[in-house]
């Protein structure tokens, strides 16, 4: 196009949009004025050489669902639509997205059997929704978020191709690991403040669950152990504040797990710090416990201490029926045996009904459950997952869904075994080991747990996977000796 015309029509659009702007502006009416501006300032800092905006928004996601954790997710962002921060995030990086790969600023999908694996699950969730939808309607939606959340692994496997963005995605990640220790804390000591004073339309601006806050201070204990430009001294402290926390309070046992079994990918790996560094917090926390249970006097079978012992003894005790002696810990056999009772109740019923495509989306998966449990419990029972991804996976997608399931679970093991064989003789691949670390703790925990169902954890899960597989695909590239990819290219320059 002629560069006057181009001019001249850009100048007539300008002046149109002006004058719509100016009289909304009069009559009190504010939403194209601030689309506009948000959509200038978009576009200024698409050309700046830096991180690029859509890194920062997903950032403050990061941040958001550590920090504000169930009270972020429950933001809504419009008085008109109930728009919460992640569906609002995942429109607009969808629609960046789209745009860069038309643009071939960015490649598609990659053919490795992860982004094959995330792409199957999705394509599985996605053609069972559809029928579903007109059977269920909005509850067919709200249970599919499982499904859609998987879409921040392409949106940051593509973002952190930027050297730039990909530092603002760890920095605001490990950010927000150092500073929930201390906002757990406050939050714990005042928690009829933030649920009585210090709100967001009604909404808690802290509001935690304690198993995710557990899986999130172990993730940020692996992630502090790959900053190697902090002191050893450091690395420490941050790792310690965390650990105090998780002695402190009623961690979750499939935290827990996740714990253990990320610490096997670091022997894996042949990096010991994690080792080192438990072998110091874990005895100085049980000192502490028995010098406080000494201390006060207390039976040892009601203190902390012991609490703490029967917690992890649980995990191994799968049908619930040892007995507990400690006040604290009374419920956790019943908590197994509610987790081993909905696992078949939903598997059963799956299996009887439709076992290659499943109950489908909507479907209440926690209705035979409550038959199988504690038939008073129904009209004051409202959890819809069965506490595990692998049974949410069948119960909603039949087998289908357990196939896609399983197959993610297999990619991931064998991009973080390609990922191990070269952390062990290059300290470059520590940044793409804490990124694999915060993925295995948060799905192990999903195994046992409500956390790729929504969004606190699924955002978080899908983003450094995202992440751990570009990082992964790099790496191997280089060993491999072939050459890099290259960077991503925008009107800022190369970065």
């Amino acid at each position: 196009m002629n560069p006057r015309l181009r001019l001249w029509i850009a100048s007539l659009v300008g002046i149109g949009l002006a004058l719509v702007i100016a009289w909304d502006v009069a009559n009190e009416s504010y939403g194209l004025a601030w689309l506009c501006a948000l959509l200038a300032l978009w576009l200024a800092a698409e050309w700046i050489r830096g991180p690029l905006p859509d890194a920062w928004m997903l950032a403050g996601l990061l941040v958001g669902y550590i920090l504000g954790n169930r009270g972020f997710a429950q933001w809504v962002l419009t008085s008109w639509f109930p728009l919460l921060p992640a569906e609002a995030g995942l429109i607009v990086f969808s629609s960046v997205l789209i745009v860069r790969m038309a643009r071939k600023q960015v490649p598609g999908i990659r053919r490795d059997s992860l982004n094959l694996a995330v792409l199957a699950w999705i394509i599985a969730g996605t053609v069972r929704i559809v029928f579903d939808y007109r059977n269920y309607g909005f509850d067919a939606l709200r249970d599919y978020a499982t499904i859609y959340y998987a879409a921040f692994f392409f949106i940051a496997q593509a973002l952190v191709r930027h050297d730039a963005s990909a530092r603002v995605l760890r920095r605001a990640l490990l950010a927000a690991c150092l500073a929930l220790p201390l906002s757990y804390l406050i939050y714990s000591r005042l928690p009829d403040t933030f649920l009585t004073r210090l709100s967001f339309r009604g909404v808690p601006l802290l509001f935690y669950k304690d198993d995710l806050v557990a899986a999130y201070l172990f993730a940020g204990f692996f992630l502090f152990q790959t900053v190697r430009s902090w002191t050893p001294a450091l690395r420490g402290m941050a790792a310690a504040s965390g650990y105090a926390v998780v002695f402190m309070i009623d961690s979750s046992r499939a935290a827990l797990v996740g714990l253990a079994v990320t610490c096997g990918w670091w022997a894996l790996a042949r990096r010991w710090e994690p080792w080192r560094l438990q072998a110091i917090l874990i005895p100085a926390g049980i000192s502490v416990l028995a010098f406080l249970a000494v201390v006060r006097a207390t039976d040892v079978r009601q203190s902390r201490l012991f609490a703490m012992y029967e917690h992890i003894v649980s995990i191994a005790d799968v049908t619930g029926t040892r007995t507990y002696e400690s006040e604290d810990r009374a419920f956790v056999g019943d908590n197994n045996r509610f987790r081993l009772i909905w696992w078949r109740s939903v598997a059963d019923e799956a299996w009887a009904a439709n076992p290659a495509l499943g109950l489908g989306f909507g479907h209440d998966l926690a209705a035979r459950f409550i038959q199988n449990y504690n038939i008073a419990m129904q009209g004051d029972f409202s959890a819809r997952s069965p506490h595990s991804i692998a049974f949410t996976a069948f119960g909603r997608m039949g087998l289908v869904g357990l196939a896609a399931f399983l197959f993610l679970t297999a990619a991931m093991v064998r991009r973080t075994w390609l990922l191990v064989s070269v952390v062990r003789y290059d300290d470059a691949a520590l940044p793409v080991l804490g990124w694999w670390s915060v993925s295995w703790v948060l799905f192990t925990s999903a195994c046992f747990g409500v956390v790729l169902e929504g969004p606190m954890g699924a955002v978080i899960f899908w983003t450094a996977l995202g992440a751990a597989s570009h990082g992964t695909a790099a790496l191997v590239v280089k060993a491999d000796g072939k050459p890099a990819e290259p960077a991503m290219e925008h009107k800022g320059g190369r970065i």
